[in-house]
């Protein structure tokens, strides 16, 4: 009866040993293999709306100096003030500038009398010379040179006196455009001249606004999607105010890493201060499309920004740059193309050629 319970006994360890096995392999296949979730990457030709930071500034401004050392005899406007292009705003009194010129005059005066009075010499002399034996040679070329060097004094004193001439239209500050003053630095009697550090006007033309955009290096090979953008500014909530494209700088600034874009805004009502800080909503494209992933899909460490791609059932790391972003979706750049599988919520616990499915 022994003999028959040992095989028995045999049989059933067997069968419950290989039981257990398969069902370890099972488990084991199952912990090796990862569920994951993942999406295709593709093109994404669509605009994209930025919000970026912007400033209101004058479409003209300049600040106004003396061109010459002097006393303040008239200051015409005040802060606030409107002007028109071409208005006088402050006249200057320079008695040495003035005495200077009526000196120079006096000399343009002078050199004018001597030089007539050459060439009427010449032109007498010249026409007594036709008849045979009256005027010699040496007195005709003798005439000639007197009037010949009467004349080029009489240009080099017109020439000096015409400068002291435009130093005199200097003591008269004018309005170089239309626009209005918003800063006032002088009063009568004060001594003005060319080294003064403050410009002793500030006229600005706010009929227009620039509102600039300072756009990141990684956006600037995009193109605006419309011709316009629009922004906010806090002194009026809520409201929204329109801008139309002007131009950009073409240029990356060095320290900011940015290209500044510019927007014209018409401000013929006088709403908007130049200086004004705006939030701006930009809207704009890749000339040939771009791959966007989700925020989650970009797992970011203090090392890398990389996305998981799946490729014959295993993970490769990638690593990538970002561009645009929006609410929910981000630009990527890296070595990836359109069709790859990319996991959607990676983490810092996925390694390198660990499977997924």
């Amino acid at each position: 009866m022994r003999k028959y319970i040992i095989p028995i006994l045999y049989a059933a360890i067997v069968s419950a040993c290989s039981s257990s096995v398969e069902n370890n392999k099972m488990e084991s296949k199952n912990e090796s293999s990862k569920k994951v979730e993942t999406i295709k990457l593709s093109f994404d030709n669509s605009r994209h709306t930025l919000m970026l930071p912007a400033e209101l500034l004058a479409f003209e401004k300049a600040g106004l100096n003396a061109k010459i050392q002097g006393y303040v005899t008239e200051v015409r406007v005040d802060i606030g003030d409107k002007v028109m292009k071409g208005e006088v705003l402050i006249r200057i009194e320079a008695p040495e500038v003035q005495a200077a010129y009526s000196e120079a005059q006096s000399d343009v005066e002078s050199a004018r009398a001597d030089y007539m009075s050459s060439k009427d010499t010449y032109t007498r002399l010249l026409k007594a010379s036709e008849i045979q034996g009256t005027v010699s040679e040496s007195e005709l070329i003798k005439a000639k040179n007197k009037a010949m060097s009467d004349s080029t004094r009489l240009k080099a004193l017109d020439f000096t006196a015409r400068a002291k001439r435009q130093l005199l239209n200097y003591l008269t500050i004018r309005s170089p455009f239309t626009g209005v003053i918003t800063q006032r630095n002088t009063d009568p009697g004060n001594l003005v001249g060319d080294t003064d550090n403050n410009p002793l006007l500030i006229i600005e033309n706010n009929q227009k606004l620039r509102l600039k955009l300072p756009v990141p290096e990684a956006l600037t090979g995009s193109s605006i999607a419309e011709d316009s953008t629009s922004f906010s500014v806090e002194p009026f909530p809520g409201k929204v105010f329109k801008a139309d494209y002007y131009r950009r700088a073409k240029s990356i600034d060095p320290d900011t890493r940015t290209e500044m874009w510019e927007f014209l805004v018409d401000n013929q009502k006088g709403n908007l201060n130049a200086g004004l800080f705006a939030e701006a909503q930009l809207s704009i494209k890749r000339p040939d499309g771009s791959l966007w992933v989700p925020h989650s899909a970009v797992l970011t460490t203090l090392r890398r920004k990389a996305v998981g791609k799946v490729a014959d059932g295993k993970l490769k790391w990638v690593e990538v740059s970002t561009g645009m972003k929006d609410e929910d979706m981000v630009e990527i750049f890296g070595t990836l193309n359109e069709g790859d599988q990319i996991l959607l919520q990676p983490n810092e616990e996925m390694t390198e050629g660990m499977p997924v499915n």
